[in-house]
């Protein structure tokens, strides 16, 4: 019979206060242990030692009554929780989950009321924010000051800065940098703790550490404190270490922040998010959003697949060469055979070859004959 893990050990007459099961018929009760005949067990003592003497009792009835009480107590608690007594064995109250679950989109302030502080006044050339799609547009290293507010203002909390992607198709993937960015010789990448190095977003503060989940979702965790006497806030500035714009990591597709107030048990207690797109030209980004989100850009949209679409002017909008010039059309198909190396590479020249096409082809007004060619590579693209 197995010992069982739970239950204490009486030092005075060696039984065991919580057994999990009764006590066979045949068992003998010595100086160790043992179960069965102790003819059969090496570890018995002498046949002729008495109960009574091992006991140090001096009446076998009331030993006989003991082990019946004891049997009673042993019913009893199989009809209820067993507890945790040994102090040499340890069960863990939960276990830690396969993976971080997705995480969600819905914004809440939560019992302490938390909020995100963004004072787009603070914008400049490096950064801008169009209060039309409550988004940023940044560049790449620049520093976005942001503040978090909660209260009461307790201490013991934590904010956590997670980058996502916006669209439900794409949020299960994590977003990482792309593999420039990444590279060993990128002066980003110099002394920095090796953990930094995939993640898009970083945190300004000293004491942030920086996480990677199970489902390889990455995040930056901060501690609050609490904020000083004279503000109600708690500032922390982020910058960004790759565009969205990159083909080997977001390539092109919508991102937000979400923050998330935690304790220390991780549990979630208010949620913000800010979209945020972190790119080249800021304003001009800007402006082109706003266009396309009021319809006033006159274009049609690159089905490239992914994110925000890009667009490309209408060809019935009157394009041409300038004056002087003409376009030679090439209608010739040509066949291009090749291998690269990586998922993210072969999808990369695919796409630089759709768009080539989509530019020619409204740079010499014959869209239509490269459709199907260029339906032909988005197939590919969406299959991989």
């Amino acid at each position: 019979m197995e010992l069982p893990l739970f239950g204490e050990i009486d030092d005075n007459c060696g039984l065991f206060d919580g057994l999990s099961q009764e006590l066979p018929q045949d068992f003998h009760l010595n100086g160790n242990l043992s179960f069965g005949q102790p003819e059969n067990n090496p570890l018995a003592m002498d046949e002729k030692v008495s109960l009574q003497q091992q006991l140090g009792l001096q009446d076998q009835t009331h030993t006989s009554q003991q082990y019946q009480h004891h049997q009673q107590q042993q019913q009893q608690q199989q009809h209820q929780p067993q507890q945790l007594m040994h102090p040499h064995f340890f069960l863990p109250q939960t276990l830690p989950p396969l993976s971080t679950p997705i995480l969600g989109k819905e914004e809440f302030a939560g019992k302490y009321n938390f909020q995100l502080i963004f004072n787009p006044k603070n914008s400049g050339k490096h950064w801008v924010y169009s209060e039309k799609l409550a988004k940023v547009f940044i560049h790449m290293e620049q520093v976005l000051p942001l503040s978090f507010q909660w209260n009461p203002p307790v201490d013991g909390l934590w904010v956590r800065a997670t980058m996502v992607y916006k669209l439900d198709q794409h949020r299960s993937q994590p977003v990482v940098r792309c593999h420039n960015h990444m590279a060993p010789d990128n002066n980003s990448n110099r002394n920095i703790n090796p953990m930094q190095v995939k993640h898009v977003i970083r945190c300004l503060h000293n004491t942030s550490s920086y996480e990677e989940a199970n489902n390889g979702h990455l995040s930056v965790l901060t501690p609050l404190g609490v904020p000083e006497t004279a503000l109600n806030n708690v500032p922390m500035d982020f910058l960004f270490t790759c565009k969205n714009s990159c083909s080997s990591g977001m390539n092109r597709r919508a991102t937000e922040l979400i923050f998330t107030l935690e304790d220390e048990s991780s549990q979630i207690l208010g949620r913000r998010k800010l979209e945020v797109r972190v790119c080249s030209c800021p304003k001009r980004d800007k402006e082109k959003e706003e266009k396309e989100e009021s319809g006033e850009s006159g274009s049609v949209p690159l089905a490239i697949g992914q994110g925000k679409k890009r667009k490309i002017p209408n060809p019935g909008l009157g394009i041409s060469a300038p004056p002087g010039k003409k376009i030679a059309m090439d209608n010739k198909v040509y066949n291009i055979s090749f291998n690269v190396i990586g998922k993210d590479t072969y999808n990369a020249c695919l796409r630089s070859i759709y768009n080539t096409m989509a530019g020619q082809g409204v740079q010499q007004n014959n869209l239509e004959a490269q459709k199907p060619f260029m339906e032909e590579i988005l197939k590919k693209i969406n299959e991989m």
